[in-house]
């Protein structure tokens, strides 16, 4: 008997099967589960895979329409979208972006949407999906035609000048005695001002404009008072003392012009020239509407009184001005010298000129909102 008993205890076949059965039973529970919990995590990993790679393009749709605003001179000044939206590829994904200015909040705002289109195939793939950005940008901009004074480099002042407007420059603001009575003084980069190219082609309208009314060859005097305009000058263009030019349109000199003491300009029109300007003493340039006094290439040089209504604009020299400057309008040049006594006032006498936008040369987000569905 205990020899039975001690064979019974001894003999452990089948164990093995039944912890087999066991673990088959425990797996077969828990594979399912886990089957699922995979499963779901391959189409959670799917479905965040898509939203980063459609937020990846629609952040590249904000900061493309950023480039844009900077690059492309877009005005900052419309109460409705600035263009019609626009579409751009990033990542295979389709991305339509918006540029809009808000007048409320003086910023753009930009809407950059990237869309997934489903393919009908069932699963991750059928859903269609879009991730927007919308972003609020502020915008440092540049108007070249709206301060008193605006310089591409230095803007030097002596002794006894009042400012009245916005003053832009780039370099430095030197003299101690100079009033600004209203507006600011606001620094701005070399690359918002225009190119030469786009100086020349604004000049080809003065030029247009002056060979309407004939050509004259070489160089011209004009010794006693007179009405002249249009008309292109190939050469230089001398006025004598003490004659008055009644402007009837726009004259264009290749070379450069010289009115001497207290000659005067009446009547409507501009004075362009390639070279430089100089007035050696001007008691009016009272011309009725828009009106610029330019230089293309040179210099435009003030000798003692003058009392001007105009734009003064030299984009590759300097505006000197020596003594007794009163102007209404606006005085742009590569560099800007005073000397003395200087009232100048900022009034836009360039509305009906064709000439770039506002330009903005720095933006800055300050709200961004994702935007899922």
């Amino acid at each position: 008997m205990k020899s039975a008993v001690k064979n019974l205890v001894k003999d452990e076949k089948g164990a093995a099967l039944i912890l087999a059965l066991i673990l088959l039973l425990v797996g077969g529970l828990i594979t399912a589960a886990l089957l699922g919990h995979m499963g779901a995590g391959l189409l959670a990993g799917q479905i965040y895979e898509r939203r980063t790679v459609e937020l990846y393009a629609a952040d590249a749709g904000v900061e493309d329409a950023i480039w844009k605003l900077q690059h492309e001179k877009v005005a900052a000044c419309a109460a409705q979208p600035i263009e019609p939206p626009y579409n751009i590829n990033v990542n295979d994904k389709d991305v339509t972006v918006y540029i809009e200015y808000d007048i409320a909040t003086g910023m753009y705002k930009i809407t950059s949407v990237a869309m997934t289109d489903g393919d009908g195939s069932g699963g991750i793939a059928a859903i269609d999906s879009t991730t927007a950005v919308e972003a609020y940008v502020e915008a440092q901009t540049f108007d070249l035609l709206g301060g008193a004074l605006v310089s591409m480099s230095n803007i030097d002042f002596s002794k006894d000048c009042v400012v009245t407007g916005d003053v832009y420059y780039v370099g430095e603001i030197t003299g101690s005695e100079y009033t600004h009575t209203d507006g600011e003084e606001i620094k701005v980069p070399l690359s918002a001002f225009p190119t030469q190219e786009q100086n020349e082609a604004f000049a080809q309208q003065f030029e247009d404009e002056a060979l309407l009314g004939g050509t004259n060859l070489g160089d011209m005097t004009i010794d006693s008072s007179t009405s002249l305009g249009p008309k292109y000058i190939t050469g230089s263009l001398y006025i004598e003392m003490g004659v008055t030019v009644n402007l009837t349109g726009t004259i264009y000199v290749e070379g450069s012009i010289t009115a001497k003491k207290d000659s005067a300009f009446t009547g409507s029109g501009s004075i362009v020239a390639v070279g430089d300007v100089t007035l050696e003493k001007l008691p009016d340039y009272g011309i009725e509407g828009d009106s610029i006094i330019m230089s293309l290439n040179g210099d435009i040089t003030f000798k003692k009184e003058a009392t001007i209504e105009a734009l003064v604009y030299a984009p590759n020299g300097g505006v000197n001005v020596d003594k007794q400057l009163t102007v209404e309008g606006s005085i742009i040049g590569g560099y800007i010298n005073i000397k003395k006594d200087a009232y100048l006032t900022y009034v836009s006498k360039s509305s009906s000129f064709n000439f770039p936008p506002v330009v903005t040369y720095a933006a800055e987000i300050k709200t961004y909102n994702i935007i899922q569905s």
